[in-house]
């Protein structure tokens, strides 16, 4: 016997083909290299009560009804390293989400038409790209990253149109358009999740049908290195002295630094020190006698998105106040990735996009006495409602 060393610890996810009944990691790329800071399982029973009279002042011993468990998972905001491919933390995502869609080729767009906002695509290319996905356009020392905004599939006259106007001015023939992996909300499809945390290769602690009730990206603040924060509840779990069956193969992709991090609002670059947002999922658990833990199943029911940027205070400006005071909506989309060694152009992007957002708060912070605005703001779905809340985009 020999205590357990918090380092020695591997985590592995895995999206479930029935809700709640445990999957075992399938394979080395089935394991996850989590925050160490940000990583737990928390078994719990619902404690039972028995109030009877005892000739004592003392209780007479509870019954336990119910399990439960809850997990929480943070994990570094990084790309996978080879451009479209899904990251190590991709059901977290999907978890938390709802949905993903995926593009696997490079495309080159056509050889005359482009502008600095509207891209010409091949009619055969067309299909690989959807209203909210993130773009990285490969221009020769002048990469540049926009929300598609409309597309256009007429015969010949196919098209995608970028939020953010490419800095140098019409975009070059023939550019090309890097692969992609997005993840958006959804009403339904979240899978459920069986989690594995194998203490010294020896003792293994699951928990199965989990799904996310919380993410939120932190630390999207100048200099840092960003992560995003899961918090999951789930329907059962156990503790086995088992071993691993598969060596962990992590991720090497570097994180980007939140530097050359652009944060845009309505498409026009705003400057700020820091920006957060969080996603909460309403969980609901169908109950029914019948089962011999009580839960049956689960499903998430309800969403809301909220979140906060500092852009500085203005002398010539109240364009951020009359957004608040007038209820308008706007637009708010970032990114960071990581510089390759030719200037202008990078690599490993984590891009956010939430189309219609409006500000619920507008107080004034300072940084060393430079006055911001300090802004607090709920993603929505817009007046018509059909509008998803919010696109994340790896590339």
């Amino acid at each position: 016997m020999s205590d357990t060393v918090k380092n020695k610890t591997k985590i592995a996810i895995m999206e479930e083909a029935a809700e709640g009944t445990y999957l075992t990691p399938s394979s080395a790329a089935a394991f996850i290299s989590p925050l160490s800071d940000g990583f737990e399982i928390s078994p719990a029973k619902e404690l039972l009560e028995r109030n009877n009279l005892n000739s004592s002042i003392g209780k007479t011993a509870p019954r336990t009804g119910m399990k439960s468990v809850t997990a929480s998972v943070s994990v570094e905001a990084k790309a996978h390293g080879t451009a479209g491919s899904e990251p190590e933390y991709a059901p977290l995502l999907k978890a938390a989400l709802g949905a993903s869609r995926q593009n696997t080729t490079v495309v080159t767009t056509k050889a005359s038409g482009n502008t600095a906002t509207v891209l010409q695509i091949e009619d055969a290319d067309i299909s690989k790209f959807a209203i909210g996905d993130m773009v990285l356009v490969k221009q020769s020392g002048a990469y540049h990253v926009s929300p598609i905004t409309a597309k256009s599939t007429g015969t010949g006259t196919a098209t995608i149109t970028m939020l953010v106007a490419h800095p140098s001015g019409d975009c070059t023939d023939s550019v090309t358009i890097e692969k992609f992996t997005t993840y958006y909300t959804a009403n339904s499809g979240h899978p459920s999740l069986s989690i594995s945390k194998y203490v010294e290769d020896a003792r293994l602690e699951q928990a199965a049908g989990c799904r996310v009730t919380s993410m939120s990206m932190n630390n999207f603040s100048t200099g840092q290195l960003a992560d995003f924060s899961f918090a999951l509840e789930g329907l059962n779990y156990d503790h086995s002295l088992t071993a691993p069956s598969y060596t962990p193969s992590f991720n090497s992709a570097l994180p980007p630094i939140v530097l050359s991090a652009y944060v845009y609002v309505d498409g026009t670059a705003v400057q700020i020190n820091e920006l957060n947002f969080s996603l909460e999922n309403s969980l609901a658990f169908k109950t029914a006698t019948s089962s011999s833990n009580g839960k049956i199943s689960s499903r998430i029911t309800q969403r809301s998105i909220s979140g906060s940027f500092n852009p500085y205070k203005q002398d010539d400006s109240v364009a951020n106040f009359d957004k608040f005071d007038n209820n308008t909506e706007f637009s708010l989309f970032g990114y960071m990735g990581v510089p390759t060694s030719t200037a202008g152009q990078f690599k490993d992007v984590v891009a956010f996009y939430m189309p219609k957002c409006l500000i619920t708060e507008y107080a004034e912070a300072d940084q060393d006495g430079l006055l911001q605005e300090s802004l607090t703001f709920n993603a929505t779905r817009g007046a018509s409602g059909d509008t998803e809340e919010l696109y994340l985009t790896i590339i």
